[in-house]
């Protein structure tokens, strides 16, 4: 391994921007999930509307950690499956057992005098596309809100196996091709469901990626990321400015880890998984008991707190397991 990997190492700053950003989807979903809780001037409600950017920080998170780690490991065309191996296992496991709570969940909730929805029944064709994200193409529904975006996740995942070499490639023509077509993308598909709808946030984790390991110079970056922060500006809106430049500030600017940043970090995907079918149906029987605006308001705080303890006892009991299975996968040397 060159120098310049050696001095790549654990970036404890993204523990922090994890948390943070899976808090901030909880946060949202909350206040906004149920139109019935809060009113629109609660203070919880004003703020909450931006939660939904924990989702496009943690794609610019994905566009630079991936081949952050794939570097590391000095990632070949022939590693392609053992890759995707590792992030199978790593990623999947928990997902399906999230699946499995869904749907017992779902279940309990039909035996409650007070449940208002449809009786309990699974669409077996569903449940089949999850374990391929293929629902959405399908147009079949997820059985939890946020199982879309680990679709995005994985369409990713291919993506970066086929495109690593030339994103590195001494050619930098290929790279900036690469780069260029990716960007473009979103302005020519228009589809929730599709990876490319959301290429212009993965580039900027890339570009970041591409400035840490020294294969562009900061000028390259700079103008670089000026012209995608434009066109994210064009493409969505300047609230999605702040999800490009977050995680540039926390890689680049910020080095350091506490036990609360790890922890809330480590949690992260457990508690995205977890937190609709575990806090989402406390905040609807709050919005069902409770009367006044300051207890719905420690509702919306209690179910965060609840899903955080769920979401820690999910990470240690499955998710951190398929993590440690993940790190047996090693690649070939090349």
């Amino acid at each position: 391994m060159d120098k310049a990997k050696e001095k790549l190492g654990y970036l404890g700053s993204l523990d922090l921007l994890r948390g943070l950003a899976a808090l901030a989807v909880v946060f949202f979903h909350f206040t906004h999930g149920n139109p019935d809780l809060l009113s629109k001037t609660n203070p919880l409600f004003v703020i909450g509307r931006y939660g939904f950017l924990g989702v496009e920080v943690f794609f610019v998170i994905s566009g630079f950690v991936i081949p952050y780690s794939m570097y590391r490991g000095r990632y070949h065309y022939s590693n392609f499956w053992k890759f995707l191996g590792k992030r199978f296992v790593r990623i999947e496991p928990p997902y399906l057992v999230s699946i499995a709570l869904v749907l017992i969940l779902n279940w309990v909730s039909t035996l409650s005098p007070y449940y208002r929805g449809a009786g309990f029944s699974i669409d077996f064709t569903a449940l089949a596309f999850h374990l391929g994200y293929l629902n959405a193409f399908f147009d079949y529904p997820w059985y939890n809100d946020v199982y879309w975006t680990l679709a995005i996740e994985f369409q990713y995942y291919l993506l970066i196996a086929l495109v690593f070499p030339l994103i590195l490639h001494p050619k930098k023509w290929l790279n900036y091709f690469v780069i260029v077509v990716f960007a473009l993308s979103g302005f020519f598909v228009d589809r929730h469901s599709l990876i490319l709808n959301y290429g212009l946030l993965f580039v900027v984790g890339i570009l970041i990626f591409q400035m840490k390991v020294n294969y562009i110079s900061r000028q390259e970056f700079g103008l670089m990321l000026m012209v995608v922060l434009i066109m994210i500006f064009v493409r969505f809106d300047k609230r999605y400015l702040i999800a490009a430049l977050l995680p540039y500030f926390f890689i680049m600017y910020l080095d350091f880890t506490d036990r609360i940043s790890k922890f809330l970090g480590d949690i992260s995907y457990s508690l995205y998984l977890v937190h609709i079918p575990i806090g989402g149906r406390m905040i609807n029987l709050a919005e069902n008991f409770l009367k006044t605006e300051l207890q719905r308001s420690l509702a919306v705080f209690v179910a965060m707190f609840v899903s955080i303890f769920a979401a820690w006892l999910f990470f240690k009991f499955v998710e951190k397991p398929a993590m440690q299975w993940s790190k047996k996968l090693t690649y070939k040397s090349t």
